[in-house]
Order: C-alpha cells, then sequence, then structure tokens
C-alpha cells in the first residue's frame, strides 16, 4: 500500500514538473494551437495514468478503500495540475485575465480536499478495513463531479463567448484549461462509478 501511495506521488511529480515546462513553453511561443495541444495531451495523460492504476488495483483485487484513494489522488492531480497552469499563464506570460486567482484558489482549495480524502481512504486500507459511509461519500461527490463537469464541457462547447484559439478573448487559455480538465476529470469519474457497479 505505502509503494503505491509513493509510486503515485512520483507520477504526482513528474507530471506536474512535465506539464508546468510544456505549459510555459506553450504560452510563451504565442501559438493558442500549441497550448491547447499541450493541454489537452496533459490533461488527457492524467486521466490515462489514473484509469490504468485503478485497473490494475481491480485487477489484485485490492480493497475498495485502496481504490478510492487512488481516484480520489488523481482527480486531486487534474485540480492542481489545472491551478498551476491558470497560475503560471496569467500571471508570468499572459495578459491578465482578472479571474483567474478566483479560479486558481478554488482549484487549489479542491485539489487540497481530495488529497485529504484520499489519505483517509488509504488510512483505513492500512488497517484492513472499509469505511462503507466514506467510501458512500466518495461515491455520492463522484456522481457530482461526473456531472458537474458534463455540464461544463457541452456548457464550453455551447457558449459562443467561450473561443479556445481567439487571443483576442483573455480568457482563451483558461477555456482550455476547464474543457480538457473536465474531460479527464469526467473519465476518471466514470471509470470509477462503472467500476463501483461491477463490485
Amino acid at each position: 500500500m505505502a509503494t503505491e501511495t509513493t509510486s503515485s506521488l512520483v507520477i504526482w511529480m513528474t507530471t506536474l514538473t512535465i506539464g508546468m515546462c510544456a505549459i510555459i513553453l506553450s504560452a510563451a511561443s504565442g501559438a493558442p494551437q500549441t497550448y491547447m495541444a499541450v493541454t489537452a495531451l496533459i490533461s488527457l495523460a492524467i486521466a490515462g495514468i489514473a484509469i490504468n492504476e485503478q485497473r490494475a488495483l481491480e485487477d489484485q483485487t485490492a480493497a475498495k478503500s485502496l481504490i478510492s484513494a487512488s481516484t480520489a489522488r488523481y482527480m486531486g492531480l487534474v485540480w492542481a495540475w489545472g491551478a498551476l497552469a491558470l497560475t503560471i499563464t496569467y500571471l508570468f506570460i499572459l495578459p491578465r485575465w482578472h479571474e483567474w486567482p478566483t479560479f486558481a484558489v478554488g482549484f487549489a482549495i479542491v485539489a487540497v480536499l481530495c488529497l485529504f480524502f484520499a489519505a483517509t481512504l488509504n488510512n483505513d486500507a492500512e488497517k484492513g478495513k472499509d469505511d462503507e459511509t466514506m467510501l458512500r461519500l466518495g461515491r455520492y461527490l463522484t456522481i457530482a463531479q461526473l456531472i458537474g463537469t458534463g455540464a461544463a464541457f457541452f456548457g464550453l462547447l455551447i457558449d459562443p463567448d467561450k473561443q479556445f484559439l481567439n487571443v483576442k478573448k483573455l480568457d482563451w487559455a483558461a477555456v482550455n484549461v476547464f474543457f480538457f480538465g473536465a474531460i479527464a476529470l469526467a473519465a476518471i469519474s466514470a471509470h470509477a462509478l462503472f467500476y463501483a457497479r461491477k463490485t
């Protein structure tokens, strides 16, 4: 169990480091297409790694708490990635979009909550027990996140004011972070719920 946690932390640090370097280079290049591609690649890579780890734990018939902890950690990684991407993009590179601090702080808070939830579930797994109340709470939160991210995904698609590549709109970079982050969170949530239904 400790090995799984350590492995996840290594993936966390590696992903965030590579992601931040890529964001800096793509934002500084002045090519919105590159920024969009990098944002999509990092977000979807996190989702792919999360689902792969969940399946590996399922194949090992790991405790439900351990699988749920893994899911929460990777959800937290997506939120942390979003917070850092917005901060680096608008604090250091692109012209200031006045709403970015609100979203960055909000994302960071959710990331910390996900980590706390993951740590609690991990402690349960180490004690060899599954707290059904915590697992049920995690399921409800995952359902809420799936609904919320789905709504954000479709909202960004149909809102004519939200444009992914129009640099005249100060929030164009944030729209990319929101959109692909929503896809990643929706994918992680949907897979977690599918596993929960199977078991």
